[in-house]
């Protein structure tokens, strides 16, 4: 069993499409609503994301560039992932524009939902916020990783998930990283992580 992180904006197409405006914060969703782990029933179909300059009008990824850093998945990549039974997503429609308004149809965000406790904190190298931090909801918890240690046995039957104790990073199993490859779909490199 081995399981990735996946590198962002990587393994792009030579001119990939750049979304870099959104309307969420108006229509009451931010980054944070999709790193709960949990489903979101009253989602908005009329959020959209778009590229605001010419130059950023490419081709898109299968995981589509986009200035919030939300796992944007193309109508080909969740096919493939439904066929193998990757479970734990939850798949929101949104509406992907190019700077001149032109729609491009069949992308959705992917909402990861197995959420769980599996870092190994004796193997990590982390480091937390200090208890004297100006924003005091964040005291004591893991500010950055410098490398991540999983721990294998909470992660069986699992193909994706999400860390609870560091809600910014999500990880994928063998499983998923050679499906993404062999169909040769862009937009995610996969860098081992160490299990434990």
């Amino acid at each position: 069993m081995k399981w990735y992180q996946p590198i962002e904006c990587d393994n792009t197409v030579e001119k990939p499409l750049i979304c870099d405006y959104d309307n969420f914060e108006e229509n009451g969703f931010s980054e944070d609503c999709f790193l709960s782990g949990e489903k979101i029933e009253n989602w908005n179909n009329s959020l959209f994301l778009q590229s605001t300059k010419k130059k950023n009008d490419g081709d898109p990824d299968d995981v589509l560039q986009n200035s919030l850093m939300l796992p944007i998945y193309s109508k080909r990549l969740i096919k493939e992932l439904n066929i193998a039974k990757i479970r734990g997503i939850q798949y929101l429609p949104v509406r992907i524009l190019k700077s001149d308004g032109t729609i491009i149809d069949g992308f959705s965000i992917a909402n990861f939902l197995n959420c769980i406790e599996a870092f190994d904190y004796e193997k990590s190298d982390y480091n937390r916020f200090s208890d004297d931090f100006p924003n005091p909801n964040v005291r004591g918890k893991i500010a950055g990783v410098k490398k991540f240690v999983l721990k294998k046995n909470n992660l069986i039957g699992l193909d994706i998930i999400r860390l609870k104790e560091y809600k910014l990073r999500f990880f994928v199993s063998e499983k998923f990283k050679d499906l993404f490859e062999r169909n040769n779909f862009t937009g995610y490199s996969f860098k081992e992580i160490e299990l434990s």
